[in-house]
């Protein structure tokens, strides 16, 4: 008897076997469990397995007695001892951002499918898309947010309207330049996408900036990893109060998961609340605040477009920092509004799945 088994060159814990079991005791045919993991013995041993045309046949010991089978696919997308590199799904940009890569026809993604997945798939590469000929028409917007989810309403409503108004509760309601930023980083959660669609160009300035943070990120870590370290250990308070809304949340400006990986940046310079980090860090911290933020705004990383009307964009609000690069002069509008990436991902591979057969 055994407690690891060992298909293909990759090896499994008999554990991890009888939970993942696929028979109709196990699973329901929606593919959820029908045992409690927590349940399970932890000393369960294989008594027998063998390879078999499909897969693997694996028996287990007395008294916790049972049969499974894997199909060889099954095993190899889950193998965990020695895991199989993933493709990259991330693709980093900077100032040589081509806004071909990433720019789509409106007409074309609502006709077809083909178009509406590459078009999906762009912003979770590259976490930013453009869609032209979009209807210049108050509303619009919402219709692009069910091409894929839902809309994440805010105190901002439903959408909001990005044009100058006489008491503004935020600048971005002003024709004043704005620097990069993340949008709502006072939130938990923070709505994972935003979307920006032109109805009325300004007759001059107005200039939509766009920096990819996670390559900024990269960048920072790169050249000044103790900076790195400092903005992605230290907490930091985000703001936001108005007469009916009064917002804050404690966060890292930057977010790594358990192997590193850069998932997540929050800078708002218009909603940081007075830092509190430890008083001997302090001096640190800022220095590499601002690195940081030199390394967004520089000239490596920062992209520029100016959107016409019908111009409409949709971006990653954890990842793609936005601005507006000079005042605008004229009647420019724009609206806007959040939705969520999960059901962004989950609409891509329905459709993925849908498109190969």
């Amino acid at each position: 008897m055994q407690d690891i088994l060992t298909y293909k060159n990759q090896r499994f814990h008999s554990l991890w076997l009888r939970d993942n079991c696929q028979c109709p005791e196990c699973r329901h045919e929606n593919g959820q469990r029908l045992h409690e993991t927590w349940q399970l013995p932890a000393d369960v041993k294989i008594a027998e397995s063998r390879e078999t045309d499909t897969g693997l046949w694996v028996r287990f010991a007395e008294p916790h007695a049972h049969e499974s089978e894997f199909i060889d696919a099954y095993l190899t997308e889950h193998a965990y001892d020695q895991p199989a590199a993933k493709p990259e799904t991330t693709s980093l940009w900077g100032s040589d951002l081509e806004l071909d890569s990433i720019s789509f026809e409106y007409a074309d993604v609502i006709s077809d499918d083909r178009t509406k997945l590459a078009w999906l798939d762009a912003l979770i590469s590259h976490g930013i898309t453009k869609l032209s000929g979009v209807p210049a028409q108050a509303g619009i917007i919402l219709k692009a947010v069910d091409l894929f989810g839902f809309v994440r309403q805010t105190n901002y409503g439903t959408l909001f309207e990005v044009k100058t108004e006489e008491k503004p509760q935020n600048l971005a309601y002003t024709p004043m330049p704005l620097s990069l930023h993340t949008d709502n980083p006072y939130r938990d959660p923070v709505p994972t996408l935003q979307l920006l669609h032109c109805l009325v160009q300004a007759q001059e300035g107005g200039v939509t900036a766009l920096t990819d943070g996670f390559e900024a990120a990269r960048i920072l870590r790169e050249e000044y990893p103790e900076k790195f370290a400092l903005l992605n250990e230290q907490i930091v308070r985000f703001r936001f109060a108005s007469e009916d809304a009064e917002l804050e949340h404690q966060d890292t400006m930057i977010t790594t998961n358990t192997r590193g990986e850069i998932i997540k940046v929050r800078i708002n310079n218009r909603s940081s609340a007075p830092f509190q980090v430890d008083f001997d860090i302090m001096p640190a911290f800022y220095d590499a605040y601002q690195t940081f933020m030199r390394i967004v705004q520089g000239d490596r990383c920062k992209r520029t477009l100016k959107l016409q009307s019908g111009d409409l964009i949709l971006f990653n609000n954890e990842r793609v920092l936005h601005g507006r690069e000079v005042q605008a002069i004229g009647a420019r509008h724009l609206q806007g509004c959040y939705a969520d990436i999960d059901s962004l991902r989950s609409t891509a591979a329905v459709l993925r799945n849908k498109l190969n057969g």
